[in-house]
This record gives structure tokens, C-alpha cells and sequence, in this order.
């Protein structure tokens, strides 16, 4: 397991994808192999500096993603799963691909209303700073769990953030809402245009072209962001994990680069 306690500040422009090279394909492709540091200096926008990382997370349940051309709404970014990140490249030809990562729960995951026990958690904590007064970010949230599972295991994930006049919120969550985002909370009821149904697994269009991730059904790219006080220093913690059950299914977030609102 991954545990890496350093310091380092850094700018990188928010221009284009990511500051690293994009493979020419349409399937989604993980490199587990980066080191937590190029991970996440990778997310670092314009004026936006990180420092202090820390993964609590297995070797092959994370890493770096790149898809210019699939279904999965983003080009390239940092992804965190309760499984094998290598798993989420499609196409989509398994109906549930059940991969635990052996991890531990989370103690902030289990005080979600509707959550009943987590287990395979996988998180990156950071500190972060901008220069502006808003940070924000793009992610997409997936689960083999859809939809078999919908009202049976409420997976979650959040993304917790405090710092100077920020209390300790999750603002991973749906548009002009408090309602957090989850497989019972975004499906083909429950909120449908946040909803991108990927197919049962193992047949139709999306188990035969590899433009089609692995899981079942994801979010479309919604997009988090937070007020800050510029150049204070907040805390924030990215996490995933298994509600109740272990071999179900996994669940991964795929998250984009951190940019901060500009001031003119």
C-alpha cells in the first residue's frame, strides 16, 4: 500500500488536458504505475498549489486514466476505485466484475445517511491552495452496482473539504442540491439526467466496442466546486469505498484537473 507524507508546491496552466502525453485510442486506458507525487501534480491547475499528499490506498486500486475518445466524458485524470482501476477499461463484456481492494472502511464514508458499512475504501488526502476564491473540479462517479443493486447497497463517495470559514462539508453533490451522489440518489429514476446507463454488461453495442467503459452505469461529468479564502490553505480528501458488501461490484471516481475561478 501506497503512503506517501511530502511536500511540494507547484503551478502547472490549466490548458489543454494534462501536462502529460495522451495515447492516440478510444479505449480507456490506467497506468497504475506514477508515483503518488506525478499523480497528483498532474490535477494542479493554474494558480492552484498542492502540497502534503497522502494515498491510504492499494497499489492497483488507483492510478493515472487517459480516454480522448469514450464514453466516459473526460480525456484524462486521476482514478480512485474499491476495486482494480485496470478493470474499468472496456468494453463492457462482464455483468459484474466483483474485485474487492482489501482495504478497510471509512469512518466519514459510514456517517452518510443510508450507508450501512463500508469496506474497500480508497482515498487521497491533499492540502490545497488558490489563488482566487473558488476551487473546482470535474468527476464522473461509476458502480458495477447499477442498476441490479439500486435499493439494495447505497454506494457512495465524497469529496470532503475544510479549511479557514469551510467547514467540514462533502461537496461532491448533485446540482443546486444537498443530495450526494450515489447509485439510489442517480439512476434511471432517481435524478435520470445525471445518469448514463452502460449497458447490462456482456451484451449489446457496449460489450463489443471498446468506446464503452466497464461499468454498468456512471454519472454524467458533474462538476464539485467550493469558496475559498485566496492563498489559505484547506484540506481535502477525495474518497470511494464498498457499502456492506465486498464482491458485488466496484466503484470508481474519475476526476479532472483542479482549476480555480479567475479574477480579472
Amino acid at each position: 500500500m501506497k503512503q506517501s507524507y511530502y511536500y511540494f508546491c507547484l503551478i502547472i496552466f490549466f490548458i489543454g488536458y494534462m501536462a502529460m502525453p495522451i495515447p492516440a485510442w478510444a479505449q480507456l486506458i490506467v497506468d497504475t504505475s506514477l508515483d503518488d507525487e506525478t499523480l497528483i501534480q498532474s490535477l494542479a491547475g493554474e494558480g492552484v498549489l498542492v502540497s502534503n499528499i497522502q494515498f491510504d490506498c492499494p497499489d492497483e486500486a488507483y492510478g493515472w486514466f487517459s480516454c480522448p475518445d469514450c464514453n466516459v466524458g473526460m480525456g484524462a485524470g486521476l482514478i480512485l476505485t474499491s476495486g482494480t482501476a485496470a478493470d474499468a477499461a472496456g468494453p463492457n463484456t462482464i455483468d459484474v466484475a466483483a474485485t474487492g481492494n482489501g482495504n478497510g472502511g471509512d469512518a466519514d464514508l459510514d456517517n452518510i445517511p443510508g450507508v450501512m458499512g463500508t469496506q474497500d475504501a480508497c482515498s487521497v488526502s491533499f492540502d490545497v491552495q488558490a489563488a482566487s476564491d473558488t476551487l473546482k473540479f470535474n468527476y464522473v462517479f461509476g458502480s458495477e452496482e447499477y442498476l441490479e443493486f439500486v435499493g439494495s447497497f447505497n454506494d457512495v463517495f465524497a469529496f470532503y473539504i475544510e479549511g479557514p470559514g469551510v467547514p467540514f462539508q462533502n461537496i461532491a453533490l448533485l446540482p443546486g442540491t444537498t443530495t450526494v451522489v450515489s447509485i439510489n440518489n442517480v439512476n434511471d429514476v432517481d435524478n435520470p439526467e445525471y445518469y448514463v446507463d452502460n449497458g447490462p454488461g456482456g451484451a449489446g453495442l457496449s460489450a463489443s466496442d471498446d468506446y464503452y467503459i466497464r461499468y454498468d452505469g456512471f454519472t454524467v461529468v458533474l462538476e464539485a466546486k467550493v469558496a475559498m479564502i485566496p492563498c489559505e490553505t484547506y484540506r481535502l480528501r477525495l474518497v470511494v469505498a464498498d457499502d456492506l458488501d465486498t464482491t458485488l461490484g466496484f466503484r470508481c471516481i474519475y476526476t479532472s484537473r483542479f482549476a480555480q475561478n479567475q479574477q480579472h
